[in-house]
């Protein structure tokens, strides 16, 4: 054996057959090449940091203090600042952008191991929520044999999720183009991408999925707590405004054996909320995790002046497929004072519920999708009437975000899709409204809790209208004392609202009123199973092949087997749990830092690969 080495490169696909050009009198060297198969991970909303076309940060979670600076968290910015900031004068999708390219940020976000991490798009990101999941994700050391075939560059996909999710999936589907582009370049093998995507991301990918040609370069997705059909979430919190004490479950014995120091700091902030005094809502709760929702708005008219002018914000509301977790295509419950109930949409919630300008049940109240405006309350022009410019443009969001749910009705699921949520947590799967009469005696019974029935074994945790409100028995002065006296006097709807909550004077037709024969309504608290956020009717949406299991649970086994009997029965998820979390930790922002998450996420990723390794060992 003589002379040079002869070196031959061969992709590890090709190791079944035998390498052309060996020489038996040479030195002969075989350089095995991987090919490079990245993966691209698109968070949710909220989850990409955002600047203007100035170059000022609008959204940052990390930098806590540039959103104090900028949205007065402990002070209170008003719903027409946060507008200002984060929509202007009126929505351009151009207006933000992702903000990738603070060298500050990336300096500290590289790694001595990993130097390339902002080149991948990983300082487009709130990497409090995201980071620790990238990082494992990166690091994993793959099965061996996929481990042969494949190395698996982690990029990220930041967007301006304030824009329409078919903006975001044209412009993923060109990022997708550019990354294998950018390793062939290399001269490396790239034919195909996997995508790991967390909530509202997974409406994003398979909007990407449609455009031509992008569909056949996507070897595989794995989805995380994704609204497949939309979330009453989103209709309960542009009514009651962000996240609430209620959405955490009651701490049972075994949560505090399994981790005291959790137990206890969560115990603390019940007290903190009033919780633990009785009192339904405060706003004295800052915590981690927490930040983006109280900069968003505590209340409906705050998220409404976001949200409302948002066209990505409302294409999370329930479709027209959308189903409650009892398999119910009506999730707008309407109960009077006579416990009669009426339930929407029967046939399409655009027009049923969301276009609706009067009635309380209305998606929006037009006054609020301007603030800082002049409000038209006069007995000429009721406050019904509606800032016809602001109303016009919200109906244009609306119907580009009706248009892009449609479109999804004849989309096909990715082939290679595995989707996995939390459950276990209260959740808005279906929105429940209840009437009662504004009178003296009902705000003082309201005061009491006398009219609430939380333990309902048909309802659960829906608090049912008393049937006649209490008419019957009552006493007749204190019923003519109650229509005396000022309705200011009589309710507590201002406090209720500023806390998170939904409650507003109408009149027997159903509208909102300030004078006459009044009525109480009032929105009721999420009693569904989900991860508090996302339904699991909607998180387990898609229809997937059914070669291997492709849907996966996340929820605490205790609480399933025995916490959720003769309490509430609706918080029970539909389906066994395959992982076992404890309520900490799965809710839809932190489930993607559980283990249970990282393990569906590594394992279905080397299911997609083993699937291809066979494909291309039979071809």
């Amino acid at each position: 054996m003589s002379g040079l080495t002869k070196i031959f490169k061969v992709r590890s696909r090709d190791l079944k057959n035998p390498v052309e050009g060996l020489e038996t009198e040479k030195r002969n060297r075989i350089v095995i090449e991987r090919d490079i198969l990245p993966i691209i991970f698109v968070p949710g909303i909220m989850g990409s940091r955002l600047k203007n076309q100035k170059g000022d940060t609008i959204w940052d979670p990390d930098d806590k203090w540039l959103m104090l600076k900028n949205y007065g968290l402990f002070w209170g910015a008003s719903a027409k600042n946060r507008k200002q900031l984060m929509i202007g004068q009126k929505f351009d999708p151009s207006y933000l952008e992702v903000f990738n390219d603070d060298k500050k940020h990336n300096k500290v976000l590289n790694h001595e191991k990993d130097k390339t991490r902002d080149k991948r798009g990983w300082g487009g990101v709130y990497w409090n929520s995201c980071g620790e999941f990238l990082k494992k994700l990166q690091t994993r050391e793959w099965d061996q044999t996929v481990n042969l075939f494949f190395e698996f560059p982690v990029h990220v996909f930041g967007y301006n999720w304030t824009a329409s999710n078919d903006l975001a999936g044209q412009k993923l589907a060109a990022e997708i183009d550019r990354v294998i582009q950018l390793y062939r370049d290399m001269g490396r093998y790239c034919d195909y991408v996997i995508l790991v995507t967390h909530s509202m991301g997974g409406l994003v990918a398979r909007n990407a999925c449609m455009r031509e040609g992008i569909k056949d370069k996507v070897l595989g997705i794995v989805h995380a707590a994704q609204p497949s059909d939309g979330s009453p979430a989103a209709y309960w919190r542009m009514k009651g405004g962000f996240e609430r004490p209620h959405s955490i479950p009651a701490m049972g014995i075994m949560q505090w054996f399994k981790n005291p120091v959790k137990a206890f700091k969560h115990k603390k902030a019940n007290l903190i909320q009033g919780e633990g005094m009785g009192i339904p809502f405060t706003d004295l709760k800052i915590s981690e995790g927490k930040i983006t929702a109280w900069i968003l708005g505590t209340d409906g008219e705050e998220v409404t002046a976001l949200l409302g002018n948002m066209p990505g914000g409302l294409e999370l509301l329930p479709n027209k497929r959308y189903r409650s977790n009892d398999g119910e295509s009506c999730w707008l419950e309407l109960i009077d004072s006579q416990g009669n109930k009426t339930a929407l949409p029967k046939i399409d919630p655009y027009n049923e519920i969301y276009r609706e300008e009067e009635f309380y049940y209305r998606l929006v109240n037009p006054d609020w999708l301007n603030p800082g405006t002049k409000k038209t309350d006069s007995k000429e022009q009721p406050v019904l009437k509606k800032p016809t410019s602001s109303w016009d443009l919200f109906l244009g969001y609306l119907a580009q975000a009706e248009t892009f749910h449609d479109n999804f009705a004849t989309e096909t699921v990715h082939p290679g899709t595995y989707q996995y949520y939390a459950s276990g947590i209260a959740s808005a799967d279906r929105v429940v409204f209840t009437r009662a009469d504004d009178t003296l005696l009902a705000a003082v019974r309201r005061k009491l809790g006398i009219t609430e029935n939380n333990i309902s074994k048909k309802n659960s945790l829906v608090f049912k209208a008393e049937k006649g409100a209490g008419v019957i028995g009552k006493p007749v002065l204190i019923e003519m004392a109650g229509k005396l006296l000022s309705p200011s006097v009589i309710t507590d709807t201002d406090w209720y609202q500023n806390r998170g909550g939904y409650r507003d004077r109408v009149n027997d037709q159903g509208l909102p009123a300030k004078d006459g024969d009044l009525q109480m309504v009032t929105m009721q608290l999420p009693d569904g199973a989900g991860d508090g956020t996302v339904p699991e009717s909607s998180a387990m949406a898609l229809q997937l092949p059914t070669d291997t299991q492709r849907t996966f649970c996340i929820a605490d086994r205790q609480e399933f087997q025995g916490l959720f009997v003769g309490q509430n029965p609706r918080l029970k998820p539909k389906h066994q749990p395959d992982f076992d979390e404890g309520y900490f930790d799965r809710g839809h922002e932190p489930v993607l830092n559980t283990s249970s998450a990282r393990f569906i996420t590594f394992t279905a990723i080397e299911n997609i690969c083993r699937k291809e390794i066979r494909r291309l060992l039979q071809k």
